[in-house]
């Protein structure tokens, strides 16, 4: 590890590298982990609204995979750093072996020496939004960077708790986090000395920062924040999830025509498959069977819309149920059409920052029945839009599906525009940008 003074001599890029074209100044430099998946979905739009409202924007991520032009990866030009970064994650996942049930996903992070002499940094910025670091860079580049961007303030806005921890990204019923994350139960004994230590070195250089502000993405996230030893005394504030009411909420005049193309009939259940434990999918598939051995008729009239890896359809092969699963989406516009298909989305997370799927069907006039996690309580409005369980049990959940479809198809229909209706009170681009606008005025004139 190398001193703070030492890093800041090594950021030889200022002259190295002056004829590069990534060398332009910028207002906003975003650092993000990922260009792609959720973290970079998550930086490209909020890269996407800072520029609409005015700001010139750069992303410095580890390695682009979006194509951007305007994303810069650490080491897109050094396939021996590409090959050394994918040996050294999958080494660590070999010899890390964490608990599945906690996402504790990275162990390493580039090394200093790599982040700071890279080619990618601009000129000059005037702020710096860190959106997710985990895997990137250690809290000392960070402060050298901005060392040697004359201090500008930083804005720590992300949709997990990567920033708050050890290492962990949801944290489940561990509540270290609040101290020292000491004893870490995500990973082996031996490793758990590593996790602390990272925890205090990431907790010290934050205190070095200033002006800090810390923005939470939903009110799980945000009491998360004021709990953390790293972002108690910070100044928090929360700003929910856009969501492109433009394109979700657009395909509700032709719901019918594409439930037919997809084969779906009867009442649509939406739900995010996947295997991984913080997801919760093992809830809806034990009370698909409890629904299935108690009251099976009422399977006879559900097609199940399952996004995603094929776990839920792997795990239900056996009744012969009617399941719709297109895998994973890439595409917005057809994901959009596949909520508009859908009667109720279900959101049975154990543990989550948004999900973006939550707001997403709301959005497009779908209502929702979720685990109390992430965006719930934001934007579920009982019993207008939606229901959020008392507690993640298989029991709540199998009644809260029969609740639903006890309802008659015109009440299910006469309800869509009033859930929309909310949605876009919320989380309309209009909405949203305004709060950014706020924000950015505030963050730069100080």
């Amino acid at each position: 590890m190398w001193s703070e003074a030492k890093l800041t001599d090594h950021l030889a890029f200022m002259s190295k590298h002056e004829d590069d074209p990534a060398r332009l100044g910028v207002d906003v430099l975003l650092l993000s982990t990922y260009d792609t998946d959720g973290a970079g979905k998550f930086t490209r739009q909020l890269e996407d609204s800072l520029r609409h409202l005015g700001y010139s924007t750069q992303v410095v991520c580890v390695r682009n995979r979006s194509g951007d032009d305007n994303t810069f990866g650490i080491i897109d030009r050094s396939p021996i750093r590409k090959l050394l970064y994918r040996l050294a994650e999958e080494v660590d996942r070999r010899l890390i072996r964490t608990k599945p049930d906690y996402a504790f996903i990275h162990h390493h992070s580039l090394s200093d020496r790599v982040v700071l002499g890279s080619a990618v940094w601009p000129r000059r910025c005037k702020l710096i939004i860190c959106t997710f670091l985990s895997g990137m860079m250690s809290p000392q580049a960070l402060l050298a960077l901005r060392s040697h961007y004359g201090d500008p303030p930083v804005v720590f806005y992300g949709v997990d708790m990567n920033f708050f921890t050890g290492g962990c990204h949801y944290s489940r019923d561990c509540i270290r986090y609040i101290t020292d994350c000491s004893g870490c139960p995500a990973v082996p004994e031996f490793f758990r000395e590593k996790v602390a230590l990272d925890f205090y070195r990431k907790k010290e250089a934050f205190k070095k920062i200033s002006p800090l502000l810390a923005i939470s993405s939903s009110s799980g996230h945000h009491q998360e924040m004021l709990q953390s030893a790293m972002f108690g005394a910070t100044d928090v504030r929360k700003i929910l999830m856009a969501v492109d009411d433009r394109l979700y909420g657009k395909y509700e005049s032709v719901r019918d025509q594409l439930k037919r193309e997809r084969s779906c009939r009867g009442r649509v259940l939406l739900i995010r498959s996947s295997a991984e434990p913080r997801k919760g999918c093992d809830l809806f598939i034990n009370a698909i069977r409890a629904i299935e051995k108690d009251t099976p008729e009422i399977m006879e009239d559900i097609t199940i819309l399952a996004i995603g890896d094929q776990y839920i359809v792997d795990q239900l092969k056996d009744l012969g149920l009617d399941i719709y699963s297109p895998g994973y989406v890439a595409e917005d516009d057809e994901l959009a059409k596949l909520y508009a298909v859908a009667d109720v989305f279900l959101m049975t997370s154990l543990a989550d920052g948004g999900p973006l799927m939550l707001a997403q069907s709301l959005m497009s006039g779908t209502r929702v029945i979720s685990t109390d996690v992430g965006l719930a309580r934001d934007l579920i409005h009982m019993p207008e839009n939606g229901e959020i369980l008392d507690a993640p049990s298989v029991f709540l959940l199998k009644s809260s599906i029969l609740s639903f479809c006890a309802r008659s198809d015109e009440k299910r229909l006469l309800a869509r525009p009033k859930v929309r209706e909310m949605a876009l009170a919320q989380m309309s681009r209009t909405v949203y940008l305004e709060k950014l606008a706020s924000l950015m005025r505030e963050v730069l004139d100080n």
